[in-house]
């Protein structure tokens, strides 16, 4: 396992929530609501209250607004903050990943039992317009999910997701949606955390197991684990987990020695 730590140059400011690739590179939301990201030298100020924000591409990033006035409380926007589309994200969000042209949310158990769209789908994609286009407990009135744990983007344009309701990874194609199953390993049961490299599921932050790492081959069915003392990890792409701290963050490679 390999790990590196970035300082950020926040001055009297802290980390309000940031989020970042495998190569490191971030967009953070600071305590005083100002967008920092790893190539600008100018923060953007937006003048509103920010929750969290995720880099779509080169080009827009993504927003996500904190009690807003308009049920439209995500905005994407270029880096100078010209904005593109206003729509509806949901309240209860647990994470959000960017596949390609898809945004990728879950959502928290409080969001989708209180049964507004688009929390109650558990997780929900949305394109660059804003349009939702694909609710998971929508197409899944029989097995639906009352939490969404973790996703993470599998490659291929496909994703895998997992939470509390029926306990089975799911795989979903964003290209055409469709779904596939597959029975989670009882160790992996519960995994607040998740992040895929190849064939390989990484898992974090399981019902049985805080800190330790669990990998599941797809295709071979190899399992095996990586202790650890890492707890409340974040995931991104390629295998990497990340840990955010006031001023830092932590990027973590399990599988890499």
């Amino acid at each position: 396992m390999t790990t590196k730590t970035i300082e950020l140059d926040l001055f009297q400011e802290n980390i309000k929530h940031l989020s970042t690739d495998e190569l490191g590179n971030f967009i953070v939301i600071t305590s005083r609501n100002r967008i920092v990201l790893s190539d600008r030298t100018i923060p953007l100020e937006l003048g509103v209250d920010i929750v969290m924000a995720k880099i779509i591409n080169e080009e827009k990033i993504l927003i996500v607004l904190h009690h807003s006035t308009s049920i439209e409380n995500a905005l994407i926007i270029d880096y100078t903050g010209k904005s593109y589309a206003r729509f509806n994200i949901g309240t209860s969000i647990n994470d959000i990943k960017i596949n390609g042209k898809k945004i990728i949310v879950s959502y928290f158990d409080e969001g989708v039992l209180r049964g507004d769209k688009p929390d109650c789908d558990a997780l929900a994609v949305f394109n660059h317009k804003g349009e939702q286009v694909f609710g998971f407990n929508s197409g899944n009135v029989q097995n639906p999910l009352i939490d969404c744990y973790c996703a993470a983007n599998l490659g291929n344009g496909k994703i895998v997701f997992n939470g509390y309701g029926n306990f089975l990874l799911q795989e979903l194609d964003l290209n055409n949606f469709n779904l596939a199953s597959y029975k989670v390993p009882p160790l992996c049961i519960g995994a607040r955390s998740v992040s895929a490299k190849a064939d390989n599921i990484i898992f974090h932050s399981t019902y049985e197991d805080k800190t330790n790492f669990f990998i599941w081959n797809l295709q071979t069915d190899e399992f095996y684990s990586i202790d650890s003392e890492f707890k409340n990890l974040q995931s991104t792409e390629n295998g990497i987990f990340y840990q955010v701290n006031r001023k830092s963050f932590t990027i973590i490679n399990p599988l890499e020695s």
